[in-house]
């Protein structure tokens, strides 16, 4: 399996409801189509894929260790002409819903060995992770690379920094806790009740919009 480049969306499980699965889907659709199930689900219909994430989601289920990865949550592609592979799955736990949208390292960084990713792929990204804010219930929406992870709600609850790279999305209240730790190589946008933090690296991307 090639390294994958993440956004990561974390709900409140109070977001949750018959209908939450389905709307969630709706949002990332807008900009990435349904394409098929994955793994497990390539045979499933879309609507089968929705019914089932949604009763799994409702009982809060969590995956044990002897149990077979059919029983899992069903993960769906989507169709981008910017990515060879894109792909969404959900997870939860006692603290949250989380959906994770993944694509491989290759398809999103510059092939100049300097790390830098592609800005067309990245302000779709961002694009799509603000209309999901802005039209869900979310605690943040974080970004990371392979070898990281994403900072535990409780933590960054505390004032943490989220996993930023290149972007993340927080809430207005929990972006004052962190307000101090901001470097200038920051770029910031208020949205609806949140901020998004984007490295200054590629504000150029959102500037025109600002």
């Amino acid at each position: 399996m090639p390294p994958y480049f993440s956004v990561y969306y974390s709900f409140p499980h109070s977001s949750f409801s018959e209908e939450f699965v389905e709307e969630v889907y709706k949002s990332f659709f807008h900009y990435f189509p349904y394409k098929s199930g994955y793994w497990e689900a390539e045979d499933n219909s879309l609507e089968e894929i929705i019914r089932w994430n949604t009763n799994l989601l409702g009982k809060k289920f969590r995956l044990g260790f002897n149990q077979h990865v059919k029983n899992n949550y069903k993960q769906v592609l989507l169709d981008s002409e910017l990515h060879d592979h894109l792909r969404l799955f959900w997870s939860c736990d006692s603290k949250e819903i989380t959906l994770h949208m993944i694509t491989p390292e290759r398809d999103v960084v510059l092939d100049d060995n300097t790390w830098r990713l592609n800005g067309n792929q990245i302000k779709s990204f961002i694009n799509l992770s603000v209309g999901v804010w802005e039209t869900h219930i979310t605690n943040n929406i974080q970004t990371y690379h392979e070898l990281d992870a994403p900072i535990p709600i409780n933590r960054i609850l505390k004032g943490e920094h989220p996993a930023t790279d290149p972007f993340c999305i927080i809430g207005s209240k929990t972006f004052m806790k962190i307000k101090d730790q901001i470097e200038s190589r920051y770029f910031l946008k208020t949205i609806k009740d949140g901020v998004l933090i984007l490295d200054k690296i590629y504000a150029s991307l959102l500037e025109e919009d600002r």
